[in-house]
């Protein structure tokens, strides 16, 4: 394969497809080498004295929700945004793998901005703040944890979905990771964390082996020391950016390195996206995109902008993955969990709906929150404005047959059928412009099934 090839397959797993303003290669170094995107603030912290009559009430609830709104529109801007796309797709990726969902808005925006300034660090800090983030901390019932009455589900969610992973720890060691845990608290005025000392059990305890008066750093610190956590991280990325099925030499490798280099995030997935494995063949067009991976691949890959605000926060609905709230602390499906019947007839209809301004006739279900603002959120139309006569410099010029192939070269992960792409070429040669044959192009391919794989 060309390397050519290779930059569209990196682009495609490191972000979400190519942007028309990309060259034709692209190196691992510079993906990795983009200083921190810009935190997302579009949302002030509420204060829960504010609350102090009904109207007030009434009123900072509609206030509430729309900062939902916002702050889901404010992170799908930066998804979006070519220059800093790897760090937004592991910010996507840590926002899977440390799944939170909590009813403040600001809470769940400081959240996402402490996964975005470490996503591509190292995971010794992003475990360590994560686990004292005031958002976390409230979703697993930490606020809760005290020496007379410890919880154990933030220790138990720590081993088994964040670190070490099932099998690599006991019940007795939750209990002494919770009793280490007590007095981790956020202040709910200011949202910052605190270690309240009179809750905290001081006493021995017992942890992975090892005897002291820990705390919850210790316990961290210890979790980390375990080879199993390099290994359980290094398995969780390889599935995610390259096959869901684990190949153990290759994890084996990365894990090793991962746990050398004191976790460093960025190293891990530079020696991911170099190794011949990633490049390999079967692993081209192999993954179906998550509704948030579809979605921001079909504003990046056309530079488009949907005309109603409220329509990605729409698709995100009807598709089962709204940003800020994942189902539960395991996060989002994978894999075929994204699709069923009704999944995928809304998947294929997108781009015609997007590019066509055809109504689209779906409901977009509600999670059965009443506190997800998200769930009204309706856009019968979902129109999408794009420069088409920009993407037809591009991709144009030598008659349709010809630019439709540049447009599938573009687009697909793998080529299509010699039969779909007569269909294309069939679609769009009736087009008077250039510009014409370029939209038709992309509503025929984008709405192929090769389209939702990456």
């Amino acid at each position: 394969m060309s390397m050519q090839a290779n930059t569209k397959h990196l682009l495609l797993r490191t972000g979400f497809g190519p942007a028309p303003t990309d060259p034709d290669e692209v190196e691992v170094s510079t993906l990795l080498g983009v200083e921190a995107s810009r935190p997302i603030d579009v949302v002030e912290r509420i204060r829960p004295g504010e609350l102090t009559n009904e109207s007030k009430r009434k009123e900072l609830i509609q206030q509430i929700r729309a900062q939902v709104l916002k702050l889901n529109q404010g992170w799908m801007k930066l998804l979006t945004a070519p220059e800093s796309r790897l760090r937004e797709k592991m910010t996507l990726f840590w926002h899977d793998h440390f799944a939170c969902r909590v009813r403040a808005p600001f809470l769940a925006q400081q959240n996402n901005n402490v996964l975005r300034e470490h996503a591509l660090g190292n995971f010794r800090t992003l475990l360590t703040s994560i686990s004292k983030d005031p958002a976390m901390l409230q979703f697993l019932n930490n606020q809760q944890n005290k020496k007379d009455s410890p919880n154990e589900n933030f220790a138990r969610e720590v081993m088994e979905l964040f670190t070490l992973g099932r099998g690599n720890y006991s019940e007795s060691d939750i209990k002494a990771a919770a009793r280490a845990f007590t007095g981790w608290a956020f202040n709910p005025l200011s949202g910052e964390f605190v270690f309240r000392d009179k809750v905290h059990d001081g006493g021995v305890k017992t942890f992975l082996g090892k005897t002291g008066r820990f705390n919850g750093d210790d316990v961290i610190s210890m979790i980390l020391d375990k080879r199993a956590t390099a290994t359980f991280i290094a398995e969780k990325v390889y599935c995610h950016f390259v096959d869901v099925k684990p190949d153990r030499d290759a994890i084996e490798t990365l894990a090793k390195h991962f746990y050398e280099s004191d976790y460093s995030i960025s190293g891990l997935m530079k020696e991911l996206l170099t190794m011949d494995i990633f490049y390999d063949e079967r692993h081209r067009g192999n993954r179906i995109k998550s509704p948030v991976e579809l979605l921001t691949g079909f504003l990046t890959q056309t530079g488009g902008v949907f005309e109603n605000p409220d329509a990605p926060i729409f698709i995100q609905r009807a598709l089962g993955q709204v940003l800020f709230f994942p189902p539960n602390v395991g996060g989002w499906p994978a894999g075929t969990g994204w699709i069923d019947s009704s999944s995928l007839t809304f998947r294929l209809a997108l781009p015609s709906a997007m590019f066509d301004q055809t109504e689209i006739n779906i409901e977009a279900k509600d999670d059965g929150d009443v506190n997800n603002a998200t769930n009204t959120a309706g856009a019968r139309r979902l129109s999408m404005r794009v420069d088409w006569a920009l993407l037809a410099k591009k991709f144009g010029g030598d008659g349709t047959p010809a630019t439709v192939d540049n447009i599938e070269a573009y687009l697909l992960p793998q080529p299509s059928t010699e039969a779909n792409r007569n269909m294309v070429r069939k679609y769009a040669g009736k087009s008077g412009s250039e510009a014409e044959v370029v939209r038709k192009a992309c509503i025929a391919l984008m709405a192929l099934p090769e389209y939702q794989m990456s």
